[in-house]
């Protein structure tokens, strides 16, 4: 399994990618932009995309919008620090799951490493052999 996760904030990119994999043993990349991030994807595969909201350029739903238009069925998880009348707005443009960012990062990366398998897994349910 390996996860791309997305955010302009290069301090919150080291603490998702050591969390995740230190404490929680997902392997993941990090880029710092939306269009990086689609670079990535064209060179690499990826289990699950994690992707904060607010970046520039190219916001969170933006993104979503571009891969799934692209037909990039990855499973995608909005996890970001603006309140959750997004979540509607990224649920109908095709995120698997969306997770505000919390004050607590032990809380918080638990819940997301806790998401990530299950995106994971009803992925895998929805494309079995894949």
């Amino acid at each position: 399994m390996k996860v791309l996760i997305v955010d302009d904030n290069p301090l919150f990119l080291e603490l998702s990618k050591t969390f995740l994999e230190v404490f929680h043993d997902i392997p993941s990349d990090t880029v710092d932009s939306a269009r990086e991030a689609l670079s990535m994807l064209e060179k690499d595969s990826y289990d699950v995309i994690v992707s904060d909201y607010d970046m520039p350029v190219m916001n969170g739903i933006m993104f979503l919008r571009t891969i799934r238009d692209k037909r990039i069925n990855i499973p995608f998880i909005l996890f970001t620090g603006v309140g959750e009348e997004l979540m509607h707005q990224a649920i109908e443009n095709g995120a698997n799951s969306f997770l505000q960012k919390t004050g607590d990062p032990k809380t918080q990366y638990s819940e997301l490493s806790k998401r990530i398998l299950q995106v994971m897994n009803s992925s895998t349910d929805l494309n079995p052999g894949s």
